[in-house]
């Protein structure tokens, strides 16, 4: 076990944690927006800077890192919400801001940190409220193993695509890229027909219950968990709520 302090309090915990790991541990807040459980941290918002210092062979290093990445080491002596750590995290929401003024959970982020919402001028090419954390790409490639879009360009160029820019033809509409988006950039439009995700100019239709008739998820979305893995067809032919009854009534 790893011993460290996290705003002067003392834990232990596993060597393979991160310095967020512990801190959740100790009911700590450090705000995160492109960390998500499911991924691997992959550090790219920096939002969750936090404050470190260490003393080794009688010297004190002093920094500060992104704690979703940083492992735990021992002795370390961690500040969450230092004067340098407020400092750089409302320039961090600032910025970000001039990408996303229109996101909820910056402008909390904002009257936390005493953010301006309006300091900076972004001139990035990037879709509106995009803040290129990352999450839906890593989460199609990653989880979904989709592939329906990706990071493009470089600098201020850079952002979210599907393949050659076009609609694409393998999204499966499962819509994990709009739930893990942080700021709301993800726009998905449902009707009775057809889910319509905005941003990927993708189209799709919706499978009718063949239970209770009413629709539920893309076509596509459940032909391909038919094809790798071993539900029962009758149970993914089914609305979750005619799936629960009948899963009820399996076990009864």
């Amino acid at each position: 076990m790893i011993n460290l302090i996290i705003d002067g309090k003392k834990i232990a915990v596993p060597k393979a944690s991160t310095v967020l790991n512990a801190a959740k541990k100790l009911n700590i807040d450090i705000p995160t927006l492109c960390y998500h459980e499911a991924l691997p941290p992959d550090g790219q918002c920096r939002i969750c800077i936090v404050e470190m210092s260490i003393e080794k062979r009688g010297r004190k290093y002093n920094w500060i890192d992104a704690a979703c990445v940083y492992p735990v080491e021992q002795g370390l002596v961690v500040d969450t919400n230092s004067k340098r750590v407020k400092k750089q995290r409302k320039l961090i929401i600032e910025l970000m801001l001039s990408r996303a003024p229109n996101s909820e959970i910056l402008k909390k982020l904002a009257l936390r940190y005493g953010a301006k919402i309006d300091r900076f001028t972004s001139i990035d090419k990037g879709e509106s409220n995009c803040i290129l954390c990352g999450l839906c790409v890593r989460v199609c490639n990653e989880l979904v193993k989709t592939g329906g879009i990706g990071m493009a360009y470089r600098g201020i160029n850079k952002k979210v695509v599907t393949p050659f820019k076009i609609a694409s033809s393998i999204c499966i509409g499962c819509t994990s890229c709009a739930n893990v988006c942080p700021t709301g950039a993800i726009k998905v439009i449902e009707d009775n027909k057809k889910t319509n995700i905005k941003n990927w100019g993708v189209k799709l239709e919706l499978q009718k219950c063949s239970n209770c008739g009413n629709p539920f998820a893309p076509v596509i979305h459940i032909n391909e968990l038919k094809e790798k893995t071993k539900v029962d067809t009758t149970i993914l032919n089914r609305c979750p709520g005619c799936r629960r009854k009948l899963t009820r009534l399996i076990k009864s």
